[in-house]
């Protein structure tokens, strides 16, 4: 009983907290994209709602993204508000599709190079929808900045965007007095958007709403795995994808923002307590009474502290861990980075993505033709004969080279057949690791070890070795339990038990 009540109040101070950074990124994304504060605040809270009630990830936090806000801004310029609507329509139902034809493990595929390209591009996008509010009020934006940077710094248990909400609005309210500001929020119980929706453009909105649902499914599948990795479960990847085109159309029909499952806000959420679905559930409900509680304070919040926020979100969206790994990596890894960054920029991510993944499997196919043995890696039972192998450990040898496409079957695999708390991996007959297998292989073999497993790899040969060591994975698992012998990964694994749990 004490367990439960414990798990409730971790869910009602996660869901509290996850609602208090979601309402100046929810207003700010609102007006960003051209639709308003309120349809960021319809995203927020219903399609939040809808997609934490029928999601397969229990502590997803859902609701406009920054990612979006590049895409959405093109959308309305070109086809309207209503048009915005309607491509938010016809991506939730893409979604609800992809979902029921079981394709939700696709992003678990894209290479690595890729994922950070289009996560770059998206940063630039989001922080140039900010530039024009942000020099109307300099004064304000750099003030909020400062804040947030301070909060960061040094008060991490309080929400910075709501430190520098607040400091800008207090800033203007004394000395500034600048007129641009959120302005009235006609926040009201919401209504059918479909007389604006310009059907008669549905044929012309179907490529933007793919790129939205790929989008969305892109963001919010990576931010289930990221909350995985945090809580050490498996969420499923094909109802999440049910969830959020669910949030979608229900945010879209009501004149909301297309939505998302957010990484930041997940993360708050965990790192807060949230630990069950009703965490979720209840940073909607949380949010909708900020909403009517607040109100008469927003209206006077500066465009400009808003513009901050998203500035400094859309800097530390960038992913700035794979572009430090550009000097380590293959020249191939900053070109596919780049070429992704670029294309997600100048034309859309539906593109940037599919030339990223086009040029990866190039290179896949490169790489195979100049390798001795042409197999996509993946874990067998290894016949240890000659080794005195403890009752608690357990070998799984690996053939072939580890390229992008193999690393899902590598995790799958090894969940079936690992059974005891200490694994060897047997690399001897590995021939070639790309960044894509080193980097996936360093996550995965992290949330075993935060499962309470103890991993070793041996029998690396030159080439995957060099790679992993020039990734940083070496490193990142400690230099004792990766070893170029396999007898070497063994002979630690050994003496690493416990004297009570060594076999006799």
């Amino acid at each position: 009983m004490q367990q439960m009540w414990q798990r409730i109040r971790g869910d009602v101070i996660g869901g509290a907290t996850a609602a208090v950074v979601a309402l100046p990124l929810s207003l700010a994304f609102g007006i960003a994209s051209g639709a308003g504060a309120v349809a960021g605040l319809y995203g927020a809270i219903f399609g939040g709602l809808v997609a934490a009630v029928f999601g397969g990830c229990g502590v997803q936090i859902t609701g406009p993204t920054g990612a979006m806000i590049g895409v959405l801004v093109g959308v309305v310029s070109q086809h309207g508000v209503g048009g915005m609507f309607l491509a938010g329509v016809l991506a939730g139902l893409m979604q609800v599709a992809f979902g029921l034809l079981r394709l939700g493990g696709f992003v678990k595929y894209l290479p690595q190079p890729v994922i950070a390209g289009f996560t770059n591009g998206v940063a630039i996008l989001f922080f140039m929808t900010a530039i024009d509010d942000a020099l109307a009020t300099l004064s304000i934006t750099l003030l909020t900045a400062a804040v947030i940077i301070l909060a960061l710094r040094f008060f991490k248990q309080v929400p910075e965007s709501l430190f520098g909400l607040v400091a800008g609005l207090v800033a203007n309210e004394l000395f500034i007095h600048s007129p641009h500001v959120v302005g009235e929020l006609p926040f009201h119980l919401p209504r059918l958007a479909l007389e604006i929706m310009p059907f008669s453009q549905l044929s012309a909105l179907l490529m933007p709403a793919f790129t939205i649902c790929m989008l969305g499914s892109i963001s919010a599948l990576l931010s289930a795995e990221v909350t995985d990795g945090m809580l050490g479960v498996q969420h499923d990847s094909n109802r999440e994808l049910i969830g959020q085109g669910l949030g979608n159309l229900v945010a879209s029909l009501i004149g909301g923002l297309p939505v998302s499952g957010a990484v930041a806000r997940s993360g708050v959420n965990v790192h807060s307590g949230g630990r069950t679905r009703l965490s979720s559930i209840l940073h909607a409900i949380f949010l909708l009474l900020m909403v009517l509680v607040f109100a008469p304070v927003v209206k006077w919040i500066p465009l400009a502290s808003l513009a901050a926020i998203l500035m400094i979100a859309s800097v530390r969206t960038a992913a700035w861990k794979s572009m430090k790994l550009m000097p380590r990596a293959r020249w191939q890894y900053g070109a596919i980075m780049t070429v992704t960054t670029i294309l997600t920029v100048v034309k859309d991510l539906t593109i940037a993505v599919a030339v990223g993944v086009v040029l990866a499997g190039l290179g896949v196919l490169v790489e195979l033709a100049f390798s001795p043995k042409g197999k996509v890696v993946g874990p067998s039972k290894v016949n240890a004969a000659d080794y005195s192998v403890p009752a608690d450990l357990q070998v799984l040898a690996f053939t072939g080279p580890l390229f992008f496409v193999g690393v899902e079957q590598m995790r799958r695999r090894i969940r079936a057949l690992a059974q005891k708390p200490i694994l060897v991996l047997d690399f001897s007959a590995v021939t070639k690791v790309d960044e894509t297998g080193a980097l996936a292989l360093q996550d995965f073999v992290h949330r075993l070890q935060r499962e309470g497993k103890s991993v070793y790899l041996g029998g690396l040969q030159r080439e995957p070795l060099r790679m992993l060591i020039r990734m940083g994975v070496v490193d990142s698992l400690g230099r004792r339990r990766v070893c170029k012998h396999l007898n070497s990964a063994m002979r630690r694994a050994t003496q690493d038990l416990a004297p009570d749990r060594r076999a006799e």
